[in-house]
């Protein structure tokens, strides 16, 4: 019997959308003391026209730079972390958030710094010619890490030409070129208000929220929608690229196209994907770490777009048996199609309800999921919603997704380290 007095207060989702088109989203956990805040835009690398590849990851840098009530861009970070908190912000594909995590007692404090960074930047010229250095620096730095470059050179060999097939922050020519006119015009048109979620999770009031966000966000315009143009995967022969490099290991990336957010085969592609390279248990980590010792640091993981998706697999090998390596992953997805069990299935199942429950105790990993949710899909999934879909799924629909994704003329390999210049991907087989 359940002891009534023992039992957590009721958690509670609840979203508002203000008369000029910003969302708003909480979750009242009334038992934490922190709270969590995100403020999310639409507005992506992916968002940018020609000529302004690495715009909206310099906005994000360029809005730490000081605002009208906070021009000293030291005080910004101090007012969250004085009390414990943290504060940062992430560019992707599609989307940009400003986050941090505080004390519930600092709900209001930590709201209004949020919205400040985008109701009121000072973007400063002199700040831009700073910020630009920093941003050419932190692209120089991909460099220096063969895995990054691994995944870079993938990106470009998966999606040539397109907005999928470069770094998120644009290439050191094109950031070169930004203007601080372009930099205030397109944070105008992209920055709407219909374009924003404010996510809050923690020991909240609702209303509360309601009431204190929409006068702070008044001054944002309303505009169109964000889109971009949809990326088509260019299936004709496995590829292959390399840079050779003087290192101790060669640094693998390997490639497939996946599923989109919406499509209904992204639930068992996650868990054949899991099945495949999540954790120590996987299949990959077992058969090249532990049975073949090639290998530290091996796994997989799937990335869902609004039209497209990616498979990647990766590792760092012994430089003298890459090529071995390579052989055997292929092997193993060759495998996996024919040879997957039940056991295998429901492992994964466990492992993915139970990271989610993890998550749920997390304030951040709450308002951010809640952010993202609200952000990219529709309708609103919650996390019961993605596990229940993910239960459903039964070993036929992991065999056909394998079947379906692991294709070997889909196949894309990119190493940095010591590495021929040319291969045939398919003498991997």
């Amino acid at each position: 019997m359940t002891n009534s007095r023992l039992a957590r207060p009721q958690r509670n989702v609840q979203t508002h959308t203000l008369a000029n088109g910003l969302t708003i989203i909480t979750e009242e956990i009334p038992y934490v003391e922190s709270i969590a805040i995100n403020v999310g835009v639409r507005c992506g690398s992916r968002h940018e026209p020609p000529g302004l590849e690495g715009m909206a990851h310099l906005i994000e840098h360029m809005l730490f730079k000081g605002t009208e009530s906070v021009p000293d861009p030291s005080k910004i970070s101090e007012i969250i972390e004085m009390s414990g908190g943290s504060l940062n912000a992430a560019t992707d594909y599609e989307t940009t958030i400003y986050w941090c995590r505080s004390l519930a007692e600092k709900t209001q404090e930590s709201i209004q710094l949020l919205l400040q960074l985008i109701t009121e930047p000072l973007l400063k010229p002199v700040d831009l010619e700073l910020e630009r250095q920093v941003i050419i620096e932190e692209i120089n730095s991909v460099g220096d890490y063969p895995n990054s470059r691994a995944e870079v050179m993938l990106d470009e060999l998966m999606w040539p030409g397109t907005s999928l097939g470069r770094d998120i922050a644009g290439t050191i020519e094109s950031v070169s070129q930004l203007t601080h006119e372009s930099l205030v015009e397109f944070m105008q048109n992209k920055y709407s208000s219909n374009n924003l979620v404010v996510s809050v999770a923690g020991k909240l009031n609702h209303n509360e929220i309601i009431e204190f966000v929409q006068p702070l966000t008044e001054s944002l315009n309303r505009s169109v929608s964000n889109t971009f143009d949809d990326v088509n995967y260019v299936a004709n022969k496995p590829r292959f690229i390399s840079e050779e490099r003087a290192l101790e290991q060669s640094h693998i990336s390997i490639g497939f196209p996946g599923a989109s957010r919406h499509s209904k085969s992204r639930y068992a592609l996650d868990l054949l994907i899991a099945i495949l390279g999540e954790g120590m248990s996987s299949r990959l980590f077992q058969e090249i770490r532990e049975k073949r010792g090639l290998a530290y640091d091996i796994g997989a993981g799937v990335s869902h777009h609004t039209d497209t998706g990616a498979i990647n697999i990766y590792a760092a090998v012994d430089k003298n048996k890459y090529e071995t390596a390579i052989h055997l992953i292929s092997k193993e997805l060759q495998e996996i199609k024919t040879n997957t069990n039940i056991e295998e299935l429901d492992k994964v199942k466990s492992l993915f309800t139970g990271r989610l429950k993890l998550n749920r105790e997390d304030t951040r990993s709450v308002a951010n999921w809640n952010c993202n949710q609200t952000l990219n899909e529709d309708p609103f999934q919650s996390t019961k919603d993605y596990v229940k879909k993910l239960t459903d799924v039964s070993l036929d629909e992991i065999m056909n997704v394998s079947s379906e994704y692991l294709l070997e003329e889909n196949m894309n390999i990119a190493v940095v380290g010591p590495a021929e210049s040319h291969h045939d991907p398919r003498r991997f087989k």
